[in-house]
């Protein structure tokens, strides 16, 4: 196939998927995401939201600069049109997704003027066919932030290599320094080979000289992100600097990073083959033989490393290589298919199985997330179809599924969200102050909050005042849940149920791949036993649950 028809055939398919399928279709994979970032965003548009530790004055480590410039396209659109909340949500969607296609595009055109068009158009493949970038690119989080923007950091590494230029080497670390001023300081390491690079490289003047330029680039990003972050705070708040602190400097056994849960080495590698078509692993790692590029493979090599050794793991933490991956495996795969150029049948079945090995994986496991997960964003959509009239508060509810909750995007106006008692026994969000200035409910400083995750009992709302509750169909704990069987069957009448993935009697296969039926089917006619042990995905509903009227629960109970 002519490689410029291929060109625009992935553009199209990248440009849906970035613009379209990802914004209204992608799941969110981290309760961190919502209730660290979509939470107060909705408080800095709507007033009110869940507010959790990291936002009190009293730690400060999350940025209300990182959240600005999404407020910015927000309240201009709320000002002039009458949207239901949950359209914001899918704003800032779309705003990430191009945000990502645009840093595709330059990184692409780069690629082609660097190397090939050929290169040019797997890399752009690798990026279209890629379960992690599917759902990364998308969230409100400082990682994948950082993810799209290492991007640009690329780009500007590549015409630096080729052209060795000063003004391209300040262009990929001013890309770095952005994210890590923002919210996210580790990926600054990213900058350490190329700053190798460029010192074994050029004169001592001119290394002094660019790195007083890349200090005052550095300065004026940090006065710019310390000053809006200090304003909203109240005080001189340097978040980048408290995330280190609060991981790095200050991290023991009763507060820091590990609190929250420890890995071991293998969580990653399973992470990046689900996250990952295995052959495009398989060639992103050969593909750091190209030594020319050794600068960006050492990065990548000494993010994997730093982050590999540290007990607490995320898939999150991984973000920054995902650019890498799929930049090394495109070259690889060049080379691999050069090699065979002349054997023209044999190398086309050769791309034919890459192709077709990638695009399998990679649909199924896309599918899979979206079939798997999506649920709580379907169920509570349908609190705006049954938004009441009256001004009164509507409580909605949730207890062990707390962590599932997409946002208060997804909330009507009078609606909020309520924890009751569950079997969790760490520390809930709270609530922002409402009906105050913006100023105010950010510097409050409030009650219950640590940074151990213990239990604060104020964060818990009795049953009796709920309107709606949010549950999945599982047995519940009688001692420990408030919302079980023997006191939902007659007061709480279930409105709305998806199905949703029940990963405690799903194989590992079943909830990482969307299997269609017909094989699932065939396989189990011919290899019933085998398959069995191999792929299993059971089903549950997740539910949005209405209290019924005292009266009608008189009836019931008659």
């Amino acid at each position: 196939m002519n490689n410029k028809y291929c060109t625009f055939v992935l553009v199209v398919l990248l440009v849906a998927t970035r613009l379209y399928i990802q914004p209204f279709y992608s799941l969110i994979s981290d309760c961190d995401e919502t209730f660290n970032y979509w939470e107060p965003l909705n408080l800095l548009l709507r007033g009110f939201g869940k507010q959790t530790w990291e936002y009190s004055p009293e730690y400060s480590i999350r940025s209300w600069s990182f959240l600005l410039p999404f407020y910015s396209l927000l309240y201009p659109l709320n000002a002039v049109a009458e949207i239901q909340a949950n359209w914001n949500f899918y704003a800032v969607r779309i705003l990430l997704g191009l945000f990502s296609l645009i840093q595709e595009w330059k990184l692409f055109k780069e690629i082609t003027g660097t190397t090939t068009l050929e290169i040019a158009n797997f890399w752009l493949f690798y990026q279209l066919f890629n379960p992690g970038w599917f759902h990364a690119s998308v969230e409100l989080l400082p990682s994948a932030i950082a993810m799209i923007l290492q991007l640009g950091s690329i780009n500007y590494a590549l015409k630096y290599l080729s052209t060795s230029a000063s003004s391209n080497f300040i262009g990929s670390l001013t890309f770095n320094m952005i994210a890590g001023i923002l919210g996210w300081p580790f990926v600054l390491v990213l900058n350490l080979p190329l700053c190798i690079h460029y010192v074994w490289t050029h004169r001592i003047i001119s290394s002094v000289r660019t790195a007083f330029d890349c200090s005052l680039i550095f300065l004026l990003i940090s006065v710019i992100v310390i000053g809006i972050d200090s304003l909203f705070y109240g005080k001189f708040a340097p978040v980048a600097w408290n995330i280190f602190f609060y991981n790095v400097l200050n991290a023991d056994e009763e507060a820091g990073p590990n609190i929250f849960g420890t890995e071991p080495f293998s969580y990653y590698i399973q992470n990046l083959l689900l996250n990952f078509p295995i052959t495009t692993l398989g060639f992103a790692v050969l593909g750091v033989s190209h030594w020319r590029l050794w600068p960006l493979w050492t990065s990548a090599i000494v993010w994997f490393t730093v982050f590999a050794l540290q007990p607490h793991k995320e898939e999150r933490f991984l973000y920054p290589l995902y650019g890498y991956i799929s930049l090394s495996a495109s070259i690889l795969t060049y080379k691999a298919l050069k090699v065979y150029k002349k054997y023209f049948s044999f190398a086309f079945v050769v791309k034919l199985i890459i192709v077709g090995t990638v695009i399998l994986q990679s649909l199924l496991r896309i599918f899979a997330l979206i079939e798997n997960y999506r649920a709580p964003m379907t169920v509570y959509s349908e609190l705006f179809s049954r938004e009441s009239t009256s001004n009164s508060t509507v409580n909605v509810c949730t207890g062990r599924e707390w962590y599932h909750f997409p946002n208060s995007f997804y909330l009507p106006n009078a609606h909020r969200l309520r924890f009751v008692k569950s079997g969790f026994d760490g520390l809930l969000p709270g609530d922002f102050i409402e009906d105050e200035s913006i100023f105010t409910a950010v510097r409050a400083v409030p009650k219950g909050m640590n940074n151990r995750n213990l239990f604060d009992e104020s964060k818990i709302w009795p049953l009796e005042e709920c309107d709606y509750f949010v549950d999945i169909t599982l047995p519940t704990d009688g001692e420990k849940d408030s919302f079980t069987g023997s006191n939902s069957a007659n007061r709480w009448n279930a409105v709305v149920c998806q199905k949703f993935i029940d990963g405690s009697d799903s194989k590992f296969l079943g909830r990482a791949f969307a299997v269609p039926e017909m094989i699932d089917c065939m396989m189990k006619e011919y290899i019933p036993e085998l398959w069995t042990k191999l792929y299993h995905a059971k089903y549950i509903d997740y539910c949005l649950y209405e209290k019924l009227p005292s009266s009608e629960y008189q009836v019931n109970t008659d």
